[in-house]
Order: structure tokens, then C-alpha cells, then sequence
């Protein structure tokens, strides 16, 4: 027996040996990891600035209420107070405490306020996780442009999707001392590895003037009963937007910003607009000019289908002129016909219609655009819809950005959003405009210019003048396709008017488009409202009218990036 213990002792001391001695490493490294844990430092996202520095979204340091549903034990005291402070009923949050996790988060980025409010109630379960709020300081005036940050921190939809990366920056992490359920332990945080703040955004958008187009736009659905709209204002040098606005219709009647940017996502037909790339194809290519003379009945059949004007008339003479002041869908369609179906998909695809607009937007739509070698898409009554805007789909973003064109002289630039990028220690990094391509001619521009100033002067959209400046610019009116099958929604229109000013030396490009309103006339619902707001965008960015000569040499007074 003697000799047993003596061996058991023997073994019990090489074991302590090796525990104490040789493994004491090992075994001081694994209670620390039992009572220390690396947790994450989560990091401040990017602000985002208007062009003038005003900000439009930043994030702040704030907390996430935690609860330890093991240490509640008896009866749960301060559960009414807890609950008012965090805004949840006292059913909902004894619920909380009941699910038997260990951790179990009771409110997502409260205040400093929330959090001494819930500090001052010294329960024992209760504990904070550092997180971060997104804010839009001006609410939801840029919602649709700017999407959302979810609770992850990371960007779910628009511009915070988008720029993900930039804005993000990366997390840090420290080691903190913790109990043997997760809870904080008293002491000194190590081993911390600092979060680095994300990069900030300079954008193209004017902060007042979004706030104006807001109010121009939203007080003209309501006039006119549409179910939304569309209002899109662009730096004609730059590309760069400086207002976008996208407004839906509630069933209570208010009109509020819609959950994605719909300049960009969404398609419609958008009617006469379009006819824009049949007449400057036909003064490219040599087929006409503005005072050619035009033989236009009322109606013509193409394919089966009957197209016809707007308004009943007897056979007339127009001019190229005339038919686009006037918006004749028949003359518009004889002069398609000289252009050939070809060469009007050239112009269309070379306009940008069928192509990514170059914002790269998340869920951005290329639109419908049919094409005569691409087997399906084209039928004999294409040459009537597509050249009058009825036979495609396409983003109110990729009109505004072909009539931009026409205002830079023929050279079409892709619109952008982002100016430049301001690291975390301050240091600004100016993008460059991205590459133009000409697209139309400078003697093409010169003759249609004065075709699309007409427009204003006499045509269908007078509603679009302002006074001292000379427009250029277009209607477009269609009538709604059904959702449910052929053909199209009883008495449904869209009403689209897109110009740009001073017609002389243009500097900014806007597009209104309305869906759903009862003046069925983008002349009468759109127009007006394109006058209101380039009224103060002119005035806004101190830009003097320069009188109806065409493009001049000149730059604008409008500030670029």
C-alpha cells in the first residue's frame, strides 16, 4: 500500500510539474481566453456633403442596449421604466428577457441621452455595444439618392450601397475583461487597434436647390392628381446632377419621397421627347433640313396599326420646324422613314437609349429599346412607335442626358454624382469629368438648336418660358401600357417636358416628368414646373440670359466641381 501511494504521489508531482513547469503557457494563455475577449470597434461611416459643403449624411458614436436574459432573476425590477425609456411595452420587453440566449439586444443605437437614462437604473443584466447612427440631417430630402445603412453597418441600398467601400472604413477591436457569461468585467481595455473613419463624399447636388425642385414638384402632383413624379436638374459642363427628386403619391393623398431613385431605375414610354433623335439623325445624315417642307395627313397605317396627330387636322404642308414645334407624330414618322430603320437605331444607341447612363447605379435600368437585328424586337409598325416614343421604354435620366448632349454642342457626357473624395485626415481628391463623346455635329446642333427653341415660342410648350431667357426644349405625352396584358390603361398618361437655358449659352439641363396626371399634356402638366424651377435655379447660380443665338464659346456662371 506503502508503495502504491508513493507511486500515486510520485505521479500527482510529475503531473503538477508538467502543469506548473512546462505547460504553464498553454494553460495561462487558455484562462485568458476565458476571461478576455477581442470585441469590435465599430468604425464611423464617411459624411456625404452637397457641393457646397452643407451636410446631407454623417454617422455619430452611439450604443446598442444589451441584455443578459441569464442574470434576470426574481422579479424584474424596473421592467416599466426600462420599456417607457426604450418605447416598448412591457409584454414585449418581458418577452425579450425570457428567450434565454445570454444576449439578447433591447434597442439599436440610442442616444447619449437614451443610454444615461437606462445607465441611471443600475440593473444587473442590462449592458451597452458600442455601435453608429446614420443620420440625414435634412430628413428625407435625399432618401432616394442616399438609400440606407442597416444595422450592420454596411450600405443597403443607393448611394450608401454604391460607395460601400469608400464610406465604410475599417473596424478597430480591443480586448476587454469579461465574466463567464459575456458580461463586462471592470478594467482597462488592451491590445486596442483603432477603427479608421471611412472616406467622405463631395457630391454634384445642390442642397437648396433639391429642397426647391421638392416643393415645385410635390405642389404640381398634387395639382394635377398625379400618382408621382420625376424632376432631374444637370450641370450641362459637367454632367454633374444637381438635383434629383423622385415623389410618389400615398393613399392618404400626401406626397412623399419614394423608396429608390426612380430617375434611374424605372422605365416608361415617354411619348414625343424622343423625337428629338429622329430630326437630329435626319440633320446629321444630310436628309432635311429645318426648312424642309413635309406633305403630313392626319393619320397614316403602318404594320396593322393607325398612328395619328393628337388633334384632328386636314392634310397640311410643315416644315422639319413646324413638325417638331407642333409635335406631329406623322411628320416626325415620314422623316424616319428617309432615316431608315438602321440609322435610327444608330442615333438612338449613340444617344444613349438601350445604354447604361455611366452613374453605374445599383439596380439602374438600360431601358426597352428595340432594335431591327435583333430578331423579335422590331415589327412593321416599329418605324411609327419607336421614332414618336411609344415603341420603347426608357429612364427619365437617359432623356435628360441626350438633350444634354444637344445643349454641349453635341458632345454627350455621362452624368455623375460623386465630385470628389475626402480622406479622414481631411485631404480632398477632385474627380475628374469623365470622357465625352460627340455624338452630333456642331452645324447639326446649330440647326436644331433654333427647331427646339421654337418649341417654347410658339409650339406645344409656351408654359416652359421664363421670363428674360430664351428655352430650348421638348414635350412628351403617352399614354400608360396596361399591367395586366395588352394595350394600354383607360385614360392613364404620362406627361414628360424636357429643355434646357439659357437657349444661347445653356447651362443647366432639366427634365420633369409626371405620371398618372389628369392634363394629359406634357405642355400643361410638366412645362409650368419646369419653368418655376429653372426660374430659381438661374438666379440661384447667377446665370445672366444670353438671348437665342445658339451655342457660344462661352462658359456659364455656373460654379464647376
Amino acid at each position: 500500500m506503502v508503495a502504491i501511494a508513493a507511486l500515486a504521489l510520485s505521479g500527482l508531482a510529475a503531473r503538477l510539474v508538467q502543469i506548473q513547469g512546462v505547460d504553464a503557457v498553454h494553460y495561462a494563455s487558455y484562462g485568458a481566453r476565458e476571461v478576455y475577449q477581442r470585441v469590435a470597434l465599430p468604425a464611423l461611416r464617411g459624411a456625404v456633403y452637397d457641393r457646397s459643403g452643407n451636410l446631407i449624411a454623417a454617422s455619430s458614436p452611439r450604443v446598442d442596449v444589451v441584455a443578459d436574459d441569464y442574470l434576470v432573476t426574481g422579479p424584474k425590477a424596473g421592467l416599466n421604466r426600462l420599456a417607457s425609456i426604450l418605447g416598448l411595452s412591457v409584454p414585449a420587453l418581458r418577452a425579450k428577457l425570457s428567450q434565454h440566449s445570454g444576449y439578447v439586444p433591447l434597442a439599436y443605437q440610442v442616444s447619449g441621452t437614451v443610454e444615461q437614462r437606462v445607465a441611471d437604473l443600475d440593473l444587473p443584466y442590462l449592458s451597452f455595444a458600442p455601435d453608429v447612427a446614420r443620420t440625414d440631417p435634412d430628413g428625407n430630402l435625399f432618401s432616394p439618392i442616399l438609400g440606407i445603412v442597416g444595422f450592420s453597418g454596411k450600405g443597403l441600398s443607393g448611394l450608401e450601397y454604391l460607395k460601400n467601400s469608400l464610406l465604410a472604413g475599417s473596424p478597430g477591436s480591443e480586448v476587454v475583461p469579461t465574466g463567464p457569461n459575456g458580461q463586462g468585467l471592470p478594467g482597462t481595455p488592451t491590445d486596442v487597434v483603432a477603427a479608421r473613419q471611412g472616406t467622405s463624399l463631395v457630391l454634384s447636388l445642390d442642397e437648396p436647390l433639391q429642397f426647391e425642385v421638392t416643393t415645385d414638384l410635390s405642389r404640381q402632383i398634387k395639382a394635377t392628381d398625379a400618382t408621382g413624379g420625376v424632376a432631374i436638374v444637370e450641370d450641362r459642363r459637367t454632367g454633374g446632377i444637381l438635383a434629383m427628386v423622385d415623389l410618389v403619391t400615398e393613399p392618404d393623398g400626401d406626397v412623399v419621397p419614394s423608396t429608390q431613385n426612380l430617375a434611374v431605375t424605372s422605365v416608361y414610354q415617354p411619348g414625343s421627347v424622343m423625337k428629338l433623335v429622329t430630326i437630329s439623325g435626319a440633320l446629321q445624315e444630310g436628309l432635311i433640313a429645318p426648312s424642309s417642307v413635309f406633305t403630313v395627313p392626319d393619320e397614316i397605317t403602318l404594320g396593322g396599326w393607325t398612328f395619328d396627330d393628337a388633334d384632328y387636322h386636314p392634310t397640311e404642308q410643315l416644315t422639319a420646324t413646324k413638325i417638331l414645334a407642333e409635335s406631329s407624330n406623322i411628320g416626325t414618322i415620314e422623316i424616319a422613314h428617309l432615316l431608315g430603320a438602321d440609322r435610327l437605331s444608330h442615333f438612338l444607341r449613340d444617344l444613349g437609349f438601350g445604354e447604361p447612363t455611366g452613374l453605374q447605379w445599383p439596380g439602374e435600368t438600360v431601358g426597352i429599346v428595340p432594335s431591327p437585328s435583333e430578331p423579335g424586337t422590331w415589327s412593321a409598325s416599329s418605324m411609327g412607335a419607336v421614332p414618336i416614343g411609344t415603341g420603347e421604354a426608357v429612364s427619365p435620366l437617359q432623356i435628360l442626358d441626350a438633350y444634354n448632349a444637344v445643349a454641349n454642342g453635341g458632345e454627350f457626357i455621362p452624368p455623375r454624382l460623386v465630385e470628389a473624395t475626402v480622406s479622414a485626415n481631411g485631404v480632398e481628391h477632385v474627380l475628374p469629368v469623365q470622357h465625352e463623346r460627340r455624338v452630333l455635329s456642331p452645324e447639326t446642333v446649330s440647326e436644331l438648336l433654333p427647331m427646339l427653341e421654337q418649341v417654347t415660342e410658339d409650339g406645344t410648350a409656351t408654359a416652359a418660358r421664363i421670363p428674360g431667357y430664351v428655352v430650348a426644349g421638348k414635350t412628351g405625352t403617352a399614354q400608360i401600357p396596361s399591367t395586366t396584358g395588352l394595350g394600354y390603361q383607360s385614360d392613364a398618361w404620362s406627361a414628360t417636358f424636357v429643355g434646357f437655358a439659357p437657349a444661347g449659352n445653356p447651362a443647366l439641363t432639366t427634365l420633369i416628368m409626371l405620371s398618372h396626371t389628369d392634363l394629359i399634356y406634357g405642355g400643361l402638366a410638366s412645362a409650368p414646373v419646369f419653368s418655376a424651377i429653372m426660374r430659381y435655379a438661374l438666379r440661384h447660380f447667377d446665370i445672366a440670359p444670353t438671348g437665342g443665338q445658339g451655342l457660344s464659346s462661352g462658359s456659364s456662371a455656373l460654379d464647376g466641381p
